[in-house]
């Protein structure tokens, strides 16, 4: 009697240890299948005044009349602010 006690307990810690590690093992395969979280490149964004690109993470922020502008420093926030605004690039057949 005592040895089919001391039995099916073994037994039954046995199938729980096989149990567990099919579960951990499904765990970690479908862990693995998974694609990996690739951190997504900052987007770029375009300074109105001296049209530098910059990142919009790394850019300064001003928000006017609803819309949202970029800038790379300082120096293009105030030229903004002040009126100085947009430089306007002369196309290939204007110098």
């Amino acid at each position: 009697m005592l040895f089919r006690l001391i039995l099916g307990l073994v037994l039954g810690y046995m199938a729980y240890r096989v149990v567990r590690r099919l579960k951990e093992f499904f765990t970690l395969t479908g862990q693995a299948q998974q694609a990996p979280k690739v951190p997504q490149p900052d987007v770029l964004v375009q300074d109105p005044v001296c049209k530098t690109f910059i990142p919009r993470q790394e850019a300064l922020k001003l928000t006017k009349d609803g819309q949202e502008y970029f800038f790379c420093s300082e120096g293009c926030l105030k030229r903004f602010q002040r009126g100085g605004g947009v430089k306007s690039i002369p196309n290939e057949g204007e110098v």
